[in-house]
């Protein structure tokens, strides 16, 4: 075996790994750190980011206009600046936290 195809061998069991048991661990990792109160909020906060995005949170559903925000008027700023903070009281409240945070 050439240390070329070795290479290429290693790196397809490497890939695989991180495929399989790497993604099960870190969803296991970020759901568990989501699910801890004693953990840093700016932890959990990544993990919440991390498994909202793999849920597909973020991408504009079926129908929903996508613009950005350079090109929206006065009127849609606002609007998107309310349902932001709307989105951000409901998940403090999902979270059990109080609406006080190190951003207000």
């Amino acid at each position: 075996m050439s240390r070329q195809t070795e290479i290429d061998a290693a790196r397809a069991r490497a890939i695989h790994l991180l495929q399989t048991r790497g993604f099960e661990a870190s969803v296991r990792a970020a759901i568990n750190l989501c699910e801890d109160e004693d953990a840093p909020a700016a932890a959990r906060a990544s993990a919440i980011n991390s498994i909202m995005r793999a849920n597909g949170a973020f991408t504009p559903q079926t129908g929903e206009q996508t613009k950005e925000m350079s090109e929206m008027t006065a009127a849609e700023l606002k609007a998107l600046t309310a349902q932001l903070e709307r989105d951000r009281q409901q998940m403090l409240r999902d979270l059990g936290q109080s609406e006080d945070t190190a951003f207000d």
